[in-house]
């Protein structure tokens, strides 16, 4: 321990007589270390711990996935009776929750509230294993049939809707039009189903869906705890035959092929956002690996310059292995204030970064922070940073050899060179690394712009959209056309409205599923679309263009006419090539809705472009809008095209809703434009934005890297430079001799950043769209880019070298 104290203690002074060597090394560690520390806090909250649960690593749920569909994703929800089957017959279970989500709306002052509700089977809150923060969870008696109606509020909606007042415990809220008893307020991070209420409901095979615009049938989210031992392969198996057997009993629930994933929840919440972690953690490490050989350069520089006094120490009788320990110490001293300063940026930067993950992406339990795991890590990365940077410069510069250091010294012609070779190998290795960098960088850019220039159909901008939760008794044709059109009306004469339209969809994401049957045409396969109910102003608002036909208009859609407008795609794979105009469609789903369509067959009167129904990155699928008048069921809201900011619109549109029934609430409120931002760019734009920021700072690091190792090879060889002047060289000879020298050294790492780029093609692909992995004018821009940072790095230390005065040269010691 005392050799220790006297390494330490010698280590702060050498730092101290070089203070702007320490800086520089501390601030490249810095960078490096706090990069790694954020991301990797990021991806321990959100991968590793994102749930207050315990044991919540084996919470899974069962996903039925459709082999004939490209997309991963699976159906997670069963109705009632489907639900309990697999409780009862499944194996690999020991406990099963379900929950269902609802709107629940809240009448309080002038108008009505809309709050995430969820319904909750027995034995939730003891599976998730948390107790309230005030007040009580529910008990097995609160799900009986006839007991008491009881709620659990969340946390966040408390603080923010109730002021946090602890005295609303046990009063009664009326919700739904039903009085319900508060009975406990839960811990800040108990969010389950991201609901802001819980409510007691057991699961029985006959759960009818009662609230406005629902489906005939409720559908429950399943998720077991797996059975410890048991493996997902296991599990997959087991539930297999179970979901076989259950498709004889349920054939419509379940498609013609199909096969069973069992899938964690944490899988199931952040999705494909992990592949653009571990992309972005690795990107870091690069980072890391690239200050490692700048801090491990500058090591050997200065080792250099100390060869004396290290052949003098060993000369006194200090051993190889002192020496070595001695360097290390001082390496070590440098990797922890590099990390406690990296840790002070990682604090700083988790704000930036938090701010960019796309909202709804990650579980709304997760907070991501920095805590003991992520300090553990950060002195790990220390630690080892202190090794890969320092270990190779103590090794050489222990060596046993004490002539040659007194030999060298004052010829400044050979001294410079003896780690020649690795410091230019170090310079190879951070171009290559920061080529990468800046490769998957621009791939990752080129993907976004391309993102962004996806032909819609439609224009998005200045389009107000917000869904509308109705009270119960808003339930048929009648009704729920007595509640749009008076309120379409009202809307379209507020100042700064353009049009307005009722929607059952929100383009590009979709609508309602059905099966098809077209008169006169026979399929063995099973003929699929999306629907959506909309008024007469739907297509001039999206400004969707008419190819045939024309669309329906105010009286077809007062008089309930059954007609339709199909898209081009729908055309083309049911109707080609056939004359569409005046084709009849059944749209069977409307058959089984709660309000049903008796004869739900439609005249296709008109055929309009593709427009995106499947998020911005698939093909839109075939797509007919009808009059929304036909049938009360779904859920419903309004696209209001305005002349201003859509959002300045908000509390017109909501006074203009509570004037037409104060107990509508509006939910799901924003623009367009916003919502594309929000699911389908927010994403992208995250890893790209990242990636731009790490490659930046690797691309700073490497200038600063060749920057440093040409001024210190051109400052050893002052003595020869002043001889080739002496002799007759020019000045622009020095010059074009140390810049090719650097470019020499650049060159060399970006063929092996553009060999290593290509071999990780297939990794960046998955984080890529409309843009190869080997895309052409990325991987001729960055070589262009890296050659031309090499040249400025090069240019300042051969413009101070070609102004050399060979006297003074002559003279150099």
């Amino acid at each position: 321990m005392e050799t220790l104290a006297q390494d330490i203690r010698y280590a702060l002074r050498t730092l101290r007589k070089s203070p702007g060597f320490a800086l520089v090394a501390i601030l490249t560690l810095a960078l490096g270390i706090g990069a790694s520390t954020a991301i990797f806090s990021v991806i321990e909250n959100i991968l590793m711990e994102p749930f207050p649960y315990p044991d919540a690593q084996r919470y899974m749920s069962v996903l039925i996935h459709n082999t004939e569909e490209n997309a991963e994703e699976g159906r997670a929800d069963y109705s009632g009776a489907e639900f309990l089957d697999y409780v009862e017959q499944n194996h690999v279970f020991d406990r099963v929750i379900g929950n269902s989500t609802l709107d629940v709306l809240y009448r309080s002052g002038e108008g009505t509230q809309r709050f995430d509700g969820n319904l909750v089977s027995p034995g939730t809150f003891e599976f998730l294993g948390m107790p309230a923060l005030f007040g009580r969870v529910m008990q097995p008696a609160d799900y009986e049939p006839g007991a008491p109606p009881v709620f659990v509020l969340r946390y966040k909606t408390w603080v923010n809707q109730f002021g946090a007042d602890p005295n609303i415990i046990n009063r009664s809220f009326v919700l739904n039009d039903t009085p319900r008893t508060l009975i406990g307020i839960m811990p800040p991070r108990f969010s389950w189903g991201d609901a802001d209420m819980w409510i007691p409901e057991k699961i029985s095979g006959s759960a009818i869906s009662s609230y406005a615009g629902a489906l005939p049938t409720r559908y429950w989210y399943f998720l077991g705890h797996l059975r410890h031992g048991v493996s997902m392969k296991q599990a997959e198996a087991d539930i297999t035959v179970v979901a076989k057997g259950l498709a004889l009993v349920y054939p419509k629930e379940y498609p013609k092929h199909f096969t069973v994933r069992i899938q964690s929840l944490t899988e199931q919440v952040v999705g494909q956002f992990r592949n653009t972690l571990y992309i972005v953690l690795a990107a870091v490490g690069l980072l890391l690996l690239i200050g490692c050989g700048n801090v491990a350069n500058l090591l050997l520089a200065k080792a250099t310059t100390r060869e004396k006094e290290f052949a003098i120490r060993s000369a006194l009788g200090a051993s190889r292995r002192r020496v070595i320990s001695q360097l290390l110490v001082e390496s070590l001293i440098l990797a922890l204030c590099g990390a406690f300063l990296g840790t002070l940026f990682a604090w700083i930067g988790l704000r930036f970064i938090v701010a960019l993950i796309p909202q709804d992406i990650i579980p709304s339990e997760a907070v991501i922070r920095l805590n003991l795991t992520v300090l553990l890590f950060t002195l790990a990365v220390a630690i080892s940073t202190a090794l890969l940077f320092g270990l190779v410069p103590a090794l050489k510069a222990a060596r046993k050899d004490l002539n040659e250091p007194l030999r060298d010294t004052g010829k400044g012609l050979t001294g410079g060179f003896r780690h020649g070779k690795f410091r230019n190998a170090l310079v190879i290795t951070e171009v290559a690394l920061s080529f990468t960098l800046l490769v998957a960088a621009g791939l990752l850019m080129r993907s976004f712009v391309a993102l962004r220039q996806v032909h819609l159909g439609m224009q998005p901008d200045h389009i107000f959209a917000t869904r509308i939760a109705l009270p119960e008794r808003y339930k048929t044709a009648d009704q729920i056309a007595g509640f749009y059109r008076p309120l379409l009306q009202r809307i379209k004469a507020v100042p700064g409205v353009v049009d307005a339209t009722e929607t059952t969809a929100l383009p590009p994401y979709g609508g309602i599923d059905t099966e098809l049957e077209i008169p006169g045409k026979s399929h063995s396969e099973k003929w699929t679309a999306v629907f959506c109910l909309c008024s007469e102003g739907y297509f001039p608002i999206l400004k969707i263009k008419f190819l045939e036909g024309r669309p329906f208009n105010e009286s077809e859609v007062n008089a309930r006419r059954k007609v339709a407008v199909v898209n081009q795609t729908f055309v083309k794979k049911y109707l080609s090539p056939d004359n569409p105009i005046g084709k009849q469609v059944q749209i069977k789903q409307l058959s089984e809705v709660a309000d049903k369509v008796s004869d739900p067959t439609f005249e296709i009167i008109g055929v309009v472009a593709d427009v995106k129904n499947n998020g911005l990155q698939e093909p839109p699928s075939p797509e007919l809008w009808v009059p929304y008048t036909v049938t009360g069921s779904a859920f419903r809201g309004i696209l209001v095209r305005t002349a201003q900011e859509p959002l300045s619109m908000m509390n017109s549109m909501r006074h203009e809703i509570w004037a037409t029934d104060s107990n509508a609430a509006l939910t799901l409120t924003g623009t367009l434009e916003g919502y594309m931002n929000q699911w389908s760019y927010a994403g992208p734009r995250f890893g790209f934005m990242l990636m731009m920021i790490f490659a930046s700072i690797g691309l700073i690091l490497v200038t600063i890297g060749v920057y440093s190792v040409l001024a210190y090879t051109t400052a050893q060889r002052t003595q020869e430079i002043g001889i080739r002047m002496a002799l007759g060289a020019e000045s622009s000879d020095v010059l074009r001799m140390v810049i090719r020298m650097g470019l020499r050294l650049v060159a060399m790492g970006v063929v092996v950043g553009l060999l290593a780029s290509l071999a990780m093609g297939k990794i960046i692909a998955t984080q890529l769209w409309g843009v190869s992995a080997y895309d052409t004018w990325t991987l001729a821009l960055v070589p262009t880019l890296s050659l031309l940072t090499g040249l400025v790095a090069c240019w300042l230390p051969a413009r101070r070298a070609s102004r050399v005065d060979p006297l003074i040269a002559l003279r150099h010691e």
